[in-house]
């Protein structure tokens, strides 16, 4: 593999590995403080049915994923005894197509996994799945309103009202 090679998966990996935590941080936060005080302050208009939205469809993992999780499950498998929660953890993250935690939980445990261009492609769609990710939580209207000022939440309710009514279908 070309020295150019080895830069982008290394620049891939360190970016998955930040979009990752950025992404831990911002839904924790969401679903912890933003939704429930959204939900607060538009209780009149917020259905108590409402149900988050979202079911992420699962792909089929990738060969090369399959591949490291076979990798890992010879040393973390619970019956050849290994790491029962890393061996649960490794095989979420196959499931999830998930190669940057995969390769994370090798370097963990001093499985070497040899880096490839093929890995590329997976880690360039990973970033985009989580930037997009993060960027539907930062540009819904609860995490808007959680971060405005009391002076900017009095002039922006009507207008998030009347959001709300379209989104939610109602005629109030």
């Amino acid at each position: 593999m070309d020295d150019y090679t080895i830069l982008q998966l290394k620049k891939l990996k360190t970016k998955q590995s930040f979009l990752e935590s950025d992404w831990e941080e911002k839904n924790y936060l969401f679903q912890l403080k933003v939704i429930p005080r959204f939900h607060q302050d538009f209780s009149e208009i917020i259905p108590e049915a409402e149900k988050k939205l979202g079911n992420e469809r699962k792909k089929r993992p990738r060969k090369i994923v399959n591949d490291i999780f076979k990798k890992l499950s010879v040393k973390l498998h619970p019956d050849k005894g290994g790491d029962k929660e890393l061996f649960q953890q490794a095989n979420e993250a196959k499931e999830n197509n998930n190669l940057s935690e995969l390769l994370d939980i090798a370097n963990e445990v001093n499985v070497r996994i040899e880096d490839t261009k093929e890995m590329i492609p997976i880690l360039e769609e990973k970033n985009h799945i989580t930037q997009n990710q993060i960027d539907m939580i930062e540009k819904s209207l609860a995490w808007q309103w959680y971060f405005y000022n009391d002076d900017e939440k009095n002039k922006a309710r009507p207008i998030f009202l009347d959001i709300l009514k379209k989104e939610l279908n109602l005629d109030i």
